[in-house]
């Protein structure tokens, strides 16, 4: 099965992101959206795994979490990843504990490295509105309209080991293991 690790957010969070979505989905020609119960911060894409491992993984994660506190977070401005000219993803930027979130993402890429999985070459906390997006205003004024809003009071109480399937044609993430932080 196909999983990740990652921190979900609460309804409200949800919420809040699906608004800033749709100021997006305004200003597009198209793109692949994200649906408001897929919005979450990846910490480690593992791609495909069989349960025995995910069981070993929790695990570790038991093990090598218990100093950790729950984090506290928001979300201000868009940014993109581009391949080429194309604008690959848009996503919400992560502020807040970020030393605290890249640590839990260092010890996680140590323990999957562990059971065999690819080592993350560089860590970048966000999270992902739409793919494949192309606008019709230049990047910078689509920025620049969003830079004031702010999605506070986030708490990362939360590590969950995800499952990803494909369903009647929409993605849909089912929690596996849930290790809640201090």
């Amino acid at each position: 099965m196909r999983t990740f690790i990652t921190f979900e957010f609460d309804k409200r969070t949800k919420e809040e992101i699906a608004k800033v979505q749709t100021l997006i989905k305004e200003n597009s020609f198209k793109g692949r959206f994200k649906h408001i119960n897929n919005f979450h911060l990846t910490i480690k894409f593992l791609g495909e795994t069989d349960n025995e491992t995910i069981d070993e993984i929790y695990e570790e994660l038991i093990k090598n979490f218990k100093d950790i506190n729950k984090i506290n977070a928001y979300l201000k401005g868009i940014d993109v990843f581009r391949s080429g000219n194309n604008i690959k993803t848009i996503f919400l930027n992560v502020w807040g504990e970020i030393e605290k979130i890249k640590e839990i993402a260092v010890r996680v890429d140590d323990i999957t490295n562990k059971f065999g999985f690819k080592r993350d070459n560089k860590f970048i906390p966000h999270v992902t509105i739409a793919q494949d997006v192309e606008i019709k205003i230049p990047f910078a004024e689509l920025k620049g309209k969003l830079e004031d809003i702010c999605i506070d009071k986030i708490i990362f109480d939360k590590i969950v080991i995800m499952k990803s399937e494909e369903i009647d044609r929409k993605r849909i993430y089912t929690p596996l293991k849930t290790l809640y932080l201090r």
